[in-house]
């Protein structure tokens, strides 16, 4: 049941916007390892009671009312974070209902990740092909990364490039992300790293925490742009202040190294600590070693800024 409750917790965790970290790599590996929205708290149906079905209500032309729609998604996420699920289903409907295809889009997330409902893959995916068609971008990079990863269609990179391409044009931050990885990876397209450094720069103005990770590691190794390592601290500096593992590690492997700031194995200590804390697969390593490299002291004064140190909302 604990299993259970740790793979619906991460599934919510998608549901509400979390990029999909299987997707396209960017420029280095690491940027995609980390979370991009906040987990809510939830719990599994009870085993006894199996969790319902939905229809979806077709949207209805002459009841279109864009403002409602975006209400009642609103309405849905809220829901969602509370784990009021029929409440869920409810205002996503009626904003598919009222003309907002991302009403469609969340009804198939939930289908697909059987949150509040029976997981049904297939009736997500009608869900999103209607969302889509309709104009979600959200809907449009999740069927892109079921092309790119292959999901219940044939992996086809060219399909996946022009439904992901085309929600980054829309303004998706993910999409421009993943969009990002194909031009990186040359996926779909030509391989291009100045349009990929331009997508995650368009994420990134969004706060993709993804991108603004993927931007560091290009300053830092000079990919697609001049190797700039102080430039790299700022950005890992932004996404570490969210809480972000992978950047909150490299900032304690600036710090150990002495890149782009004084060599401090005090600061190094505590943002491994902080890293580790968030599961980076690499953090509890290096705190090791940069704790041999310290006074008792000196790990308890380290020790004391991680339990004082907040990230950002």
């Amino acid at each position: 049941m604990a299993h259970h409750a740790r793979r619906l917790i991460a599934a919510l965790a998608v549901l509400l916007g979390a990029t999909f970290n299987d997707g396209p790599k960017p420029l280095a590996a690491e940027a995609k390892k980390a979370p991009t929205a906040a987990t809510p708290a939830t719990t599994p149906p009870a085993a006894d009671k199996p969790a319902p079905t939905f229809q979806a209500t077709q949207p209805n032309p002459d009841k279109a009312d864009p403002a409602e729609g975006a209400s009642r998604v609103a309405a849905g996420l809220k829901a969602l974070e509370d784990r009021r699920y029929d409440e869920a289903l409810k205002a996503f409907d009626e904003a598919y209902g009222y003309g907002d295809p991302d009403g469609a889009f969340y009804l198939g997330r939930m289908a697909e990740l059987g949150v509040g409902v029976q997981a049904d893959f297939d009736k997500a995916r009608i869900l999103y092909l209607a969302a889509a068609e309709k104009g979600s971008a959200r809907a449009m990079n999740r069927l892109g990364l079921m092309h790119y990863r292959g999901e219940r269609v044939l992996q086809d990179y060219a399909a996946a490039f022009e439904l992901i391409c085309k929600a980054a044009e829309k303004g998706d931050a993910d999409g421009a992300f993943n969009c990002a990885g194909l031009y990186a990876d040359g996926r779909g397209t030509p391989k291009d790293l100045g349009k990929a450094i331009a997508l995650y720069e368009q994420a990134a103005a969004k706060g993709h925490i993804g991108a603004i990770n993927a931007l560091g590691f290009a300053t830092r190794d000079g990919l697609g742009v001049p190797a700039d390592p102080a430039k790299a601290l700022a950005f890992f500096e932004r996404a570490a202040a969210k809480g972000n593992p992978v950047a909150l590690f490299e900032l304690g492997a600036a710090y150990e190294a002495g890149r782009a700031v004084p060599r401090d194995f005090t600061k190094a200590h505590l943002y491994y600590n902080l890293a580790s804390a968030r599961q980076h697969p690499g953090a509890a390593a290096a705190l090791q070693r940069v704790t041999a490299q310290l006074s008792d002291d000196q790990v308890a004064k380290a020790q004391a800024a991680a339990k004082a140190w907040k990230a950002e909302n």
